[in-house]
């Protein structure tokens, strides 16, 4: 596959520094770019760039034509009486407007193959629209086919390097010994699983390949159903993808067709939630593993955001985690979600807004048929009003009719064509309008799911405000830290991890006072680590000396023979908390202070 081997694949965060390699964009008016595309003699794909006049919002056409290389080439042109034109030169549904990106394949039935366009609202859309391009673009690449032998070859074992996905059922590989092109059917593995779950980008793999189809069949490395006591601990954090959810509990999977129940009982301690107020069908959250008298039980109370959780287990041997909490999902913003929405036309019983907008009809975009349809009809109606003032000039001259006659046509002439004008302008502002609309769906639908999350979040934490058991601060601390003692360290450990030796001073004491009940639990729950000796958490809180400067060989924080340390409560959220404690020379430890991090001093 030459065209592969030299094209440079790239990411979309480096749309904004071109590669020093200068590769040509082109530049054709919408006729020659149609008449281009339409030739059946093109041997190469072409990626067309759309761009609005005068908008900062522009995606950069010399950036994706230096990262696809010279085999695919790049056409830029601006929206609006080109696009129109390239439009009209193309069979319907091929064009491209607007902010947008288009995929043009070359070879047989190319326009059957034909990728969606891009159109992009937003700066933060330019990152999905490289991924897709990237795909489309490897994708449109033809795949190496043989002519047939007199004798039929048979397949054969033979290992294969991915080098990408074209959509999430196709997976083009690379034959290691014949360099021959490739590919896999996601259908053959987990139809309902796509591929990018099941296998990675440079993964090298072995399967069944048959020359005659170019297929790779590597079914033999699915790996079984996994059993939970064998990937995860009691108590360890998991991810889980939400199957279903109903008011009164959700389905989620460990792993493909493995149904668990959680119960809103488990997902929030607000007795009023409901289930489907907090979590969204698709979404992958982070549940704790529990075993409740032989029984697996999962749960999402007390989940802290920043608690470590155990990576997913493989559906494919030596594959990636089938679930990643920053992969997006799979589903949730598709086209199908979105019922189409048909024109109403209001009626007395209507809510309305202002005085001719309806709430909840939003007027379905135009299709290629009926603008032609519409501008057809303008046209014809131009044609009509042309011959009628041609009939009235006729008839005038007859008449004997004078200035005046003739101004007065020239004007009816002028005021049909501002019409026609004014016409043109309310279909094209209307088409942008619903452009916008989309994109404000999606960012609402992606609002919905972060709020769902933050609700989630706070809705999971069992107690609203803890009960002061005791008026001294340090019998009350005592009291929380062997509570938490008890709850993080198992039964059979407490023998191993007792806690130490330690004391509170009163600054300590003080900044527990002004924590949050949140914060509070995450600082008994170092101190614990701490206190206990609990090797494996701790070495995560990553303790380490206080030092008097920043400097790579400054001294340490002393206070007599006592030192200065100092270890991490949060990781990952604004002004995350700090410990500071002194190791005392006769012994133990004394707990200094809770602090933000950007405070170094003790």
């Amino acid at each position: 596959m030459p065209a592969q081997k030299n094209r440079n694949r790239f990411h979309p965060r480096e749309q904004a520094t071109p590669a020093p390699t200068f590769t040509e964009v082109h530049y054709l008016g919408g006729v020659a770019l149609a008449r281009h595309l339409l030739d059946p003699h093109r041997s190469h794909t072409a990626v067309v760039v759309s761009y609005r006049p005068g908008e900062l919002l522009r995606i950069d056409a010399q950036a994706v034509a230096a990262k696809v290389g010279p085999e695919t080439k790049v056409f830029e042109i601006a929206n609006g009486i080109e696009t129109r034109h390239l439009e009209r030169g193309l069979p319907e549904h091929l064009h491209i407007f607007g902010i947008g990106a288009r995929v043009y394949p070359h070879g047989p039935d190319w326009t059957a193959r034909m990728p969606r366009p891009h159109l992009i609202h937003h700066e933060s859309e330019l990152t999905a629209l490289f991924r897709d391009l990237d795909n489309e673009v490897l994708a449109a690449l033809p795949v190496e086919t043989t002519p047939p032998p007199t004798t039929a070859q048979l397949p054969i074992i033979a290992d294969a390097i991915v080098e990408g996905f074209a959509g999430t059922d196709r997976a083009m590989v690379t034959i290691l010994k014949t360099s021959k092109t490739a590919f896999i059917r996601g259908e053959d593995l987990l139809p309902e699983i796509p591929l990018d779950w099941l296998i990675s980008k440079g993964q090298t793999l072995s399967g069944t390949f048959d020359p005659a189809t170019g297929i790779l069949d590597i079914k033999a490395l699915l790996l079984p159903r996994a059993s939970p006591v064998t990937v995860y601990k009691h108590g360890n954090v998991a991810l889980a993808r939400v199957k279903s959810v109903s008011p009164t509990h959700a389905m989620v999977h460990l792993w493909p067709n493995s149904d668990f129940r959680i119960g809103v009982e488990r997902i929030s301690s607000n007795d009023l939630d409901s289930a489907e107020d907090l979590l969204t069908e698709g979404e992958v959250v982070r549940v704790r593993v529990l075993y409740e008298n032989g029984a697996v039980r999962l749960s999402m109370l007390d989940v802290d955001d920043d608690e470590a959780a155990v990576p997913a287990p493989p559906l494919l041997r030596g594959g990636p985690p089938w679930l990643d909490s920053d992969r997006p999902y799979a589903s949730l913003f598709a086209d199908s979600a979105v019922a189409p929405v048909t024109p109403s036309v209001p009626s007395e019983g209507d809510e309305t807004v202002g005085s001719d907008v309806v709430l909840g009809a939003v007027e379905a975009p135009l299709s290629s048929a009926e603008r032609r349809t519409a501008l057809q009809s303008t046209q014809m109606q131009l044609a009509v009003a042309r011959r009628t003032i041609d009939e009235l000039m006729v008839a005038a001259k007859r008449q004997g009719a004078t200035d005046q006659v003739a101004r007065v046509l020239q004007d009816q002439l002028e005021s049909e064509r501002r019409a026609a004008a004014d016409l043109a302008r309310d279909r094209n502002a209307a088409m942008h309008q619903i452009d916008a609309l989309k994109g404000d769906l999606a960012k609402a639908k992606a609002s919905l799911v972060q709020l769902r999350q933050q609700k989630r979040s706070a809705s999971s934490r069992t107690g609203s405000s803890p009960e002061t058991l005791f008026l001294d601060p340090a019998e009350q601390f005592e009291f929380g830290l062997l509570t938490a003692w008890a709850q993080a360290v198992p039964a059979a450990d407490k023998a191993a991890h007792p806690i130490g030796k330690y004391s509170c001073s009163p600054r300590f004491l003080a900044s527990w006072i002004q924590l949050t009940e949140q914060q509070r639990g995450k600082t008994l729950r170092a101190v614990v680590d701490l206190v206990a000796d609990r090797k494996g958490p701790l070495r995560k809180r990553e303790p380490h000396l206080l030092r008097l400067n920043e400097g790579a060989h400054a001294g340490v924080t002393l206070r007599g023979d006592d030192v200065c340390w100092r270890l991490y409560v949060e990781q990952g959220t604004a002004a995350a908390l700090r410990l500071h404690y002194w190791k005392l020379a006769a012994g133990g430890v004394e707990l200094h202070e809770v602090v933000p991090h950007d405070v170094v001093k003790p």
